[in-house]
């Protein structure tokens, strides 16, 4: 545990105010060197298959971090951990141990899990979000068209991806579209976010 740690960038509303801290994990894999983000080590965990307990320990350290500050926190999981059985089994424990902080978690995957994983994420969602936990996508707006029944999944949020948020503010079909995403997922009592916004 001393070789791991999460970070937190926080995810402001509109008017400023915190909505939750994105917390990655990071993991010092030699001793007293630097603690590195998951471009370094997640190849290496996945080929070994240990994505499953490197995501069950983050959620861990966010449940105590926010047990201890009641701050609202986010976790990113491998689509592997959800199709992980003990995992799942695992998770569920923790969340039910820790009531309070589970209502301070989110949980969310990639936009291409929902294609891939649909029935999966689905099952997951009613799995996690009866303890207070909320579900989403983070990286999304490539693909959202080509996920069939989306409201089906049991989602709360979808974080629009980065790349589509890059000079919007002067790029009028950027505009179209992402507006267009908006209003799909707000019609189906989506909250959604925006990643990488850089302008006013």
């Amino acid at each position: 545990e001393s070789r791991t740690r999460l970070v937190a960038y926080p995810v402001l509303d509109r008017d400023g105010a915190l909505w939750q801290l994105e917390c990655p994990l990071r993991v010092q894999r030699v001793a007293g060197g630097d603690f590195e983000s998951a471009a370094q080590w997640l190849p290496m965990a996945a080929r070994s298959r240990l994505l499953p307990q490197l995501d069950l320990h983050a959620v861990q350290l966010a449940l105590a971090a926010s047990a201890a500050d009641a701050a609202p926190r986010c976790i990113n999981l491998a689509s592997a951990s959800l199709a992980d059985g003990a995992f799942t089994t695992q998770l569920h424990r923790l969340l039910e141990a820790a009531p309070r902080a589970a209502r301070l978690l989110s949980l969310e995957v990639g936009e291409g899990a929902a294609i891939e994983h649909f029935a999966l994420l689905q099952a997951f969602a009613a799995m996690v979000r009866p303890l207070g936990v909320r579900f989403g996508l983070e990286h999304a707006g490539h693909q959202l068209q080509r996920i069939e029944h989306l409201y089906e999944l049991g989602l709360d949020y979808v974080k629009l991806d980065a790349a589509l948020m890059r000079g919007v503010a002067g790029d009028k079909a950027a505009q179209r579209f992402v507006g267009s995403c908006v209003t799909l997922l707000h019609a189906q009592a989506l909250a959604v976010c925006a990643e990488g916004v850089d302008d006013a």
